[in-house]
């Protein structure tokens, strides 16, 4: 026996089968066979019989100790000893992940070519690669449903080498048909295409088609100088690109990174853009390759263009293709990558020679994407469905949520001053608030819910309030916000006293729930309906207890919720020097107790209220300072020293925790976090994406470049894509 390689051969697979190792069904077991990984030491390529028996089995051995040892052909007891040791982890390993596929609700294909033997009959001239055998949607679809495994939504996208794209109309056609004479199982799939991008191919009249989403420029290895620099830059292709619906992208192919590059950039920044096979078919670069990066930083700098998989275009080993996954979430985000795809019937050859379809079906290409995934995820502090799916929305979005090009209209924006009352255990006074509302509303800014915006440590009008009021107003929306208590506006309010010479503030959670509360409530009174609330950072943990005191009552509730950067203050402690010590000194301290309101790494300031980094501290002096400055009221942050009381309520105020024991009604949720923010770390929005109980899309929405408050700026390109996604879902599911 070699020492690399071993070879069993068995007349039944009796024994396997009582060990549960793999399904006893022969087509499901044939497909289980097929979807086996590939690479060395992590599973085996079978050879099934036609009847799905097990004939042979060729298991890579390069990385195991003593072969020799572990099994003999002619030894019984070492043949036992092999099965337990070596082939029941490796079934049992790939098994769970299958059927883990198979039960996964969220199935979706991104990425698939469906034609027949007629279609590769209009063929002509050199093929890029070998001509394929017919691929039907009704025997693609026959194979995933048997297999346990029923798609939301397919994507049938134009074949390189045919012509045209009447392939895609004919699906539209024969899912139309299945679903009619089948509807238990084939209904609930939504079928989509993609087809050519030719001026002269995709005409109003084809665009218009509901299920067309988008249109592919297909260069397969083109070199980059056989691009030339205005290619796609001429009045047709304008005309084109001025074609598409606001649910239609632009799907580019090319092998080459430097190619994607160089037709991206003649591609209209208004353009939303998917670009194949992760960017890259060309792995020996690496995802540090400076053209790879460049790709990256002009994705990143448009903010509307996204990635697809399946991945296995880039590299056969998803360790390989890892880097390449990591690279475009860590610039862009998991909003802008999409990996779930099997990319059937599998044509080309990969970068040995050896064709796709020898290796893959599109069950072990959504395997595939299921291990990938699986790597990422354990990689990271994200979920696996985040990189199976998190472009879902953006590549494939609901008409509803699509822009609405009355709603980026720039409108004239009205400023209104008033008073709420807010209703304390131990009284009820007035606070000041304000609103931002259109001049004039449209008929269509008529059905739009109001919008509450609250921040959590020092306010909300002064600061990024006036921000995210005008940003909205412009869209349609009547805002209203606040300064919390204690701050700014509203600073002789409450929450202040005198000790000496110092004003001391105390910052309380629990009163920003009730004053939420409270302008919720007059914000219904005032424009008839229930406010959708937008809240900022400490402010989305006061926003969730008031959702949780309204489910808990069983009343009316808000209408969409959009927390922001999420964090719990005792979350925050872990940015001091020394935590521990500051919790026991803090908590020693009479409640009355001045501390400083920031803890910025110094001796002085070691007691302080909120942990704030140097770098950060200066950034928000200068933003938020010109901010208060501009309001014509205290300088941010709007007080000297804070309660010891501040920092013992607020590390304690923790309503995620009581989400499980509530059954009442939530709002849908859009939760939102800087993928880059290392002040308000995304883990905690994607914690609370997992336990919040109302709908809340696939994931967390983790926005690339985006860090903490440094984006926040009118005219930023991710403060314009933010206020995209807040509209987009308050469109969608209130309007």
């Amino acid at each position: 026996m070699e020492k690399l390689l071993g070879v069993l051969t068995f007349s039944e697979v009796s024994d396997f089968q009582r060990m549960s190792l793999f399904p006893a069904e022969p087509q499901a077991r044939r497909d289980f066979f097929r979807s086996l990984p590939l690479h060395a030491a992590a599973a085996c390529p079978w050879y099934p019989g036609a009847d799905g028996s097990l004939a042979e089995l060729v298991l890579p051995l390069g990385n195991l100790q003593d072969v020799s040892s572990i099994w003999r052909p002619n030894d019984s007891s070492r043949r036992t000893a092999w099965t337990q040791q070596v082939l029941k982890p490796i079934f049992s390993r790939h098994n769970a992940g299958f059927r883990n596929m198979a039960q996964t609700s969220q199935i979706i294909d991104a990425h698939v070519h469906f034609f027949t033997a007629d279609d590769l009959a209009r063929v002509s001239g050199q093929l890029p690669y070998r001509l394929p055998s017919a691929h039907s949607l009704t025997a693609y679809l026959d194979t995933l449903i048997d297999a346990g495994i029923k798609p939301a939504l397919v994507n049938n996208v134009h074949l390189s080498i045919l012509p045209e794209s009447e392939n895609v109309f004919a699906s539209f056609d024969e899912l139309a048909r299945l679903q009619a004479q089948n509807p238990s199982r084939y209904g609930g799939i939504e079928l989509f295409g993609t087809i050519l991008a030719e001026p002269d191919y995709a005409t109003a009249e084809r665009l218009a088609h509901p299920q067309v989403k988008g249109i592919r420029i297909v260069l397969h290895d083109a070199r980059p100088h056989a691009v030339g620099e205005h290619a796609y830059a001429t009045p047709a292709w304008r005309d084109l690109f001025g074609r598409l619906r606001a649910d239609q992208h632009l799907h580019i192919y090319a092998q080459d990174p430097e190619v994607n590059l160089k037709v991206l950039r003649q591609v209209p920044e208004t353009v939303r853009t998917v670009i194949d096979h992760l960017g890259t078919c060309q792995p020996e670069r690496g995802a540090d390759d400076p053209v790879y990066v460049a790709l990256m930083q002009e994705a990143k700098r448009r903010g509307n263009v996204a990635f697809k998989g399946p991945g296995y275009r880039t590299g056969l080993d998803p360790e390989a293709v890892l880097p390449f996954v990591l690279r475009i979430v860590d610039e862009l985000g998991t909003d802008k990558l999409l990996l779930q795809a099997s990319d059937g019937p599998h044509v080309g050859k990969d970068q040995s020679g050896r064709p796709f379809a020898d290796t893959f079906t599109p069950l072990s290409a959504l395997d595939f994407v299921a291990r990938l995934s699986d790597l990422a995820a354990r990689r990271t502090s994200l979920s696996a469905d985040a990189f199976r799916h998190g472009a879902r929305a953006m590549v494939f979005p609901d008409p509803k949520r699509a822009p609405i090009q009355e709603s980026k209209t720039m409108t004239e924006v009205v400023q209104e001053d008033f008073t709420f009352p807010v209703t304390y255990a131990d009284g009820t006074i007035e606070l000041r608030g304000r609103v931002f509302r259109p001049a004039r509303l449209s008929e269509e800014a008529k059905a739009l819910p109001p919008v509450v915006f609250n921040s959590g440590f020092t306010g909300g009008v002064s600061m990024y309030g006036q921000l995210f009021g005008n940003a909205l107003a412009q869209r349609g929306y009547s805002v209203t916000t606040y300064d919390v208590s204690g701050f700014f506006t509203n600073k002789g309010a409450r929450n202040t006293y005198k000790s000496g010479d110092l004003t001391i503030t105390n910052v309380s959670l629990e009163d920003q729930k009730i004053e939420l509360l409270a302008l919720v409530a007059w914000t219904k009174n005032r424009f008839g309906a229930m406010p959708a609330v937008a809240s900022w950072a400490m402010g989305s943990v006061a926003s969730l207890a008031a959702v949780l005191d309204l489910a808990r009552a069983g009343g009316e509730q808000i209408s969409y919720f959009v927390p922001m950067c999420y964090t719990r203050l005792s979350a925050l402690q872990n940015l001091r020097a020394d935590a521990v010590a500051a919790h026991v000194a803090i908590a020693g301290l009479a409640d009355d107790a001045p501390i400083p309101p920031f803890d910025t790494g110094t001796e002085a300031t070691k007691l302080g209220y909120y942990p704030l980094d140097p770098a950060t501290q200066a950034y928000v002096d200068e933003q938020l300072g010109n901010y208060t400055e501009a309001g014509g009221v205290d300088r941010w942050p709007g007080c000297s020293h804070v309660s010891a009381k501040s920092y013992k309520s607020s590390v304690n105020f923790d309503p995620e925790a009581d989400l499980s024991a509530v059954s009442g009604r939530f709002p849908p949720a859009l939760i939102v976090h800087g993928a880059d923010n290392t002040l308000h770390m995304p883990s905690e929005s994607v914690r609370l994406h997992k336990v919040y109980p109302g709908e809340k899309g696939e994931s967390a929405l983790l926005v690339a470049g985006m860090e903490h408050g440094q984006q926040l700026m009118a005219d930023h390109v991710i403060f314009k894509s933010l206020i995209d996604n807040i509209d987009h879902g308050i469109r969608a599911h209130c309007a």
